[in-house]
């Protein structure tokens, strides 16, 4: 039997996923991490036990540890971005290992440009992008025609793409969003030929050589824990209720069970872990229920979630436990009714994170619809009343060394 891990955030993403990830990858045998939705934006932070910090887009959040990082065809590569990335693990010492799926589609920098001026034409109502080109690229790559993927970038025919895309489909989609007579600065760079020669150049003389195809079922057949990493949170799903204001990728556990069905249907023990902060963050437009003026503790640090210009400032609340139970119940429970494979064996972990930020041990939080302030040990025992997990796992800090196994 299989030992499978997924670290799955609970909330509007920022939950510690990173954090939990490279814990994982330190006490499982030869793991790998596997990338299952979303592309560049992930933004999670690792900091080791000797205070090595990186936060981490394209590579999985163990490869500090020398753990490689496969991208599955539900991942978006940036080619600019991974090696953005790369070079700034090369500078702290890692050289990355990083093996991806011929089919996962590639994100250009047109995407980033288009993302960009929609999202500034928004004004007031603006939907949180982080403005990296994922939402446009996902637009472009569902037409055969325009569609770009890893294994077009090694095969060549990329190039004619590029070109087919600067002579059509620009001019469409910019009148698709009624962005046609927009003052933006970046339209006078969308159709620069210089940014399809930069990219080509990059491409072919970077990129290629700092990667490995493979597939998932090559790395089911030669790694013995499959490390499953999320991006975002339950609430940013794109078929959640927060419509238009999520992300465009399923967050939660069905992207896994497809992957591990058509890639080897065995007999699997999968350890599903639901990270949460003790408080709820929401970094971006969009609802954040029970929203506080000022962050819930004044212990609450986050070097990662800046003020920018597209996703503004961290915004936070104290966390409702009953929408929290709601949103992982409805994941796992969308696993057993998705998944063919009746050889599945599944447990439910919950991971709480950033417990060492609440002030004086006096957690605030609702439940019941009630604004409660408890000692931290009544908080994290009615936690797990209400979920009922298996297994888990308390963060005290920002290493791994700072969780405890409950």
């Amino acid at each position: 039997m299989k030992s499978v891990k997924v670290v799955i955030g609970s909330n509007f993403g920022d939950e510690g996923k990173g954090l939990m990830t490279d814990y994982m990858c330190s006490i499982n045998e030869n793991p790998v991490v596997i990338r299952f939705n979303s592309s560049a934006q992930a933004g999670h932070t690792v900091v080791t036990p000797d205070s090595k910090r990186h936060v981490f887009g394209h590579f999985g959040a163990g490869s500090l540890q020398g753990i490689p990082t496969f991208l599955s065809y539900y991942f978006s590569v940036n080619p600019l971005l991974f090696l953005k990335e790369y070079d700034e693990l090369v500078k702290i010492g890692i050289i990355p290992h990083a093996m991806i799926d011929t089919n996962c589609p590639v994100v250009i920098p047109q995407d980033m440009i288009l993302n960009q001026i929609l999202e500034r034409h928004r004004g007031n109502n603006k939907h949180g992008s982080c403005g990296l080109g994922y939402n446009e690229s996902i637009v472009r790559n569902s037409m055969d025609r325009y569609k770009i993927t890893c294994g077009d970038i090694f095969s060549g025919i990329y190039k004619d793409k590029l070109e087919l895309i600067k002579k059509e489909y620009i001019d469409k989609r910019l009148e698709q969003l009624n962005l046609k007579s927009s003052n933006d600065n970046l339209m006078s760079i969308l159709f620069d030929a210089n940014i399809i020669e930069h990219f080509i150049y990059d491409v072919d003389n970077n990129f290629k050589s700092k990667v490995e195809l493979s597939n998932m079922e090559s790395i089911l057949e030669n790694y013995k824990t499959p490390i499953f990493e999320g991006a975002q949170g339950l609430m940013l799903s794109e078929d959640y209720k927060y419509f238009p204001y999520v992300t465009h990728s399923k967050t939660g556990v069905s992207n896994v069970i497809d992957l591990l069905e058509k890639a080897k249907p065995c007999e699997l023990n999968i350890e599903v872990i639901y990270v949460t902060r003790s408080y709820l963050t929401r970094h971006g437009a969009g609802p954040i229920p029970n929203e506080m003026k000022e962050k819930p503790y004044k212990n609450i640090t986050d070097l990662t979630n800046i003020r920018n210009e597209f996703q503004g400032v961290l915004r936070f609340a104290p966390l409702d436990i009953d929408l929290l139970s709601e949103n992982i119940e409805n994941d796992y429970n969308k696993m057993h009714f998705n998944s063919k494979n009746k050889k599945i064996n599944v447990s439910k972990s919950i991971a709480i994170t950033c417990l060492d930020q609440i002030d004086n041990n006096k957690a605030e939080y609702y439940k019941d619809n009630n604004l409660l302030l408890k000692h931290t040990d009544e908080f994290i025992e009615d936690i797990l009343r209400k979920i009922n997990p298996d297994n888990c796992y308390l963060s005290y800090g920002v290493s791994r060394d700072n969780i405890v196994k409950y």
